[in-house]
């Protein structure tokens, strides 16, 4: 398995090369979502104040009925070893996740920004990032973490969860 690294803070997470493919691909995903943005549903855990929705393509192992509107990114990301979860995550302007935990030590989060601005970020215990268009940004989710979108636009990225190597 061919991998790439994405430095976070002071640690090097290891990517499968498939997340070179995601990356270089982004403006095609970016247009996916563009053509089915309508379709998102507000997020269900209580943990955010009523601005984050997703579009869902598999969830922990399960393929959703979604999959098939995104063709693209749906063999991009079924490429990656281990894919557990991918889907559009869309933070609202005003959106704020407060601070919590992931759902599985066994997996490596990695968001791929296709809408960003620099009102928009995330913190990983310490530490703050804004998302890019285009660009990787990998975090260990059982770390605790909060995200905010204080601009005038909505946030939209590629979220995918993969089975750490």
């Amino acid at each position: 398995m061919g991998l790439c690294g994405e430095e976070v803070g002071e640690e090097v997470k290891i990517l499968p090369k498939q997340f070179l493919e995601l990356q270089a691909h982004w403006m095609q995903i970016r247009d996916e979502y563009d053509q089915i943005k309508n379709d998102r549903v507000s997020w269900h855990e209580p943990i955010h104040n009523g601005g984050w929705y997703v579009i869902g393509f598999k969830y922990q192992g399960k393929d959703l009925p979604d999959k098939s509107k995104a063709p693209l990114t749906t063999k991009l990301c079924e490429a990656i070893p281990g894919i557990y979860t991918f889907g559009f995550s869309i933070m609202k302007p005003s959106c704020e996740i407060i601070p919590h935990i992931g759902y599985s030590g066994d997996v490596l989060r990695v968001h791929l920004g296709l809408y960003t601005n620099p009102q928009a970020a995330i913190k990983v215990e310490d530490e703050q990032h804004v998302w890019e268009d285009g660009k990787l940004f990998v975090f260990d989710d059982t770390k605790v973490h909060s995200a905010w979108n204080r601009g005038g636009k909505d946030r939209v990225i590629l979220l995918v969860d993969y089975l750490k190597p």
